[in-house]
């Protein structure tokens, strides 16, 4: 993705230059393009990305706020607080022999990323097939990786046609901004560029009649804002500089001080805008990333430690029984948990009721259960405010159930 920004501008040669002298001292000369976005010291000694970088570019056809997930299966619960405030998604595919198969098959991140994509609402996906030159640009590699691919995504819930397919050499910047130049690539591939592959991507629906929701990702100190801020993705409503925000849990009520989109400073921010909101009238210590949610002090987010939840149960070894502990993943929140009770084994086909009080749910099947929060959580029905109500469950580092939230019982 560093590439991407710098073709599309986003990123001055001058920083290109600085990168690419500072990994080649550190021994990493192939990360530099990695570390326009990488910048913790941990991420670059690794190799890996460890945090969400937050970057903006412009296409033709969008204004692009890009949020760099982390792929490793150690930095997973960033990488959901990072894609629940996406709109679509990029997946890269390692296109090298052995890469893309340890990656897919057996324990591998593509399939889970995959998966908790789409259950945390993200519908329209661009899949990069990358590293296509370790295998002489062929076109027989690509198609075998979408052919093993396609099913897969279609069973997560994927439409075919909301899927689109290319390949890209990211340090060269094959097929990125412009059509190929490398001949071998060149021969049999004439669809789309990434950039041109994104700007078919289409708005989302947006809750802009409900009341305003915006969980907070980041809490910082900004001089342009007034001091205290929050930022975050606007899921439901709107906001006005002026107006009386509550923040939950607490329930405490301050004023907007002053908004930025982007960096840039409006009057008004609403439902997809990624928004910081200056506050004034609060004690700060209330306001947490990843725990607190900004609203309407008149409509309040619900807060819960107690809910009902319809699950679908992912690849599990074990069967889901009742007092099994797992940690929740709810928007760019996490908190412990546990499953208190297995109400029913759903019907895959109707939805119905199949067993009332089942002992178990194994893999592949979907049922009602209750969950209990080790803390208070902001949660949502999920017919209320889809963000608020999607689920994920992790334990002992996989993702073992993915759902949304029917009731909050208490």
């Amino acid at each position: 993705m560093g590439r991407l920004l710098h073709d599309l501008g986003a990123v001055d040669q001058r920083t290109v230059h600085k990168h690419e002298k500072e990994a080649a001292q550190a021994g990493k000369a192939s990360f530099s393009w990695a570390w326009l976005l990488d910048e913790r010291p941990e991420e670059r000694s690794r190799g890996v990305t460890v945090d969400v970088a937050v970057r903006s570019f412009k296409t033709p056809g969008f204004d692009v706020l890009l949020l760099d997930a982390p792929g490793h299966r150690d930095f997973i619960p960033n990488m959901i607080a990072g894609a629940a405030q996406a709109d679509a998604a990029l997946l890269l595919v390692d296109g090298s022999r052995g890469g893309f198969e340890s990656g897919f098959e057996g324990d591998g991140q593509t399939r889970e990323h995959a998966q908790l994509a789409r259950s945390l609402g993200i519908e329209q996906i661009i899949v990069v097939v990358s590293k296509l030159d370790t295998c002489d640009f062929e076109q027989q590699r690509f198609l075998d990786i979408k052919a093993a691919m396609a099913p897969f995504l279609r069973s997560c819930g994927f439409r075919e046609e909301a899927v689109q397919w290319l390949p890209a050499v990211g340090p060269s910047g094959q097929n990125l901004t412009q059509p190929p130049t490398e001949e071998r690539l060149r021969q049999w591939w004439d669809g789309d560029t990434l950039v041109g592959a994104i700007d078919k991507f289409s708005l989302p629906h947006r809750d802009l009649d409900r009341p305003f929701r915006m969980p907070v990702s980041e809490v910082v100190r900004s001089r342009a804002l007034g001091g205290d801020a929050a930022s975050g993705k606007v899921e439901a409503g709107a906001l006005m500089a002026g107006m009386r925000v509550m923040v939950q849990p607490g329930g405490q009520i301050g004023s907007v001080k002053a908004l930025e989109v982007n960096g840039h400073p409006v009057e008004l921010v609403r439902a997809g805008d990624a928004a910081s909101v200056g506050l004034s009238g609060l004690d700060t210590q209330v306001l947490l990333s990843g725990t607190s949610v900004l609203c309407h002090p008149e409509w309040p987010c619900p807060i819960g430690c107690h809910v009902e939840a319809k699950l679908l149960i992912l690849d599990v070894e074990m069967p889901i029984v009742a007092g099994q502990p797992a940690t929740v993943h709810l928007h760019v929140s996490k908190e412990e948990g546990s499953i208190l009770r297995l109400a029913a084994l759903l019907d895959p086909k109707t939805g119905e009721v199949k067993k009332a009080r089942p002992r178990c749910l194994l893999k592949g099947q979907t049922g009602i259960v209750e969950l209990e929060f080790a803390r208070t959580m902001c949660v949502e029905c999920f017919c209320n405010v889809r963000p608020l109500g999607r689920i994920a469950l992790r334990d002992q580092g996989r993702t073992i159930a993915v759902g949304i939230v029917q009731r909050v019982l208490g």
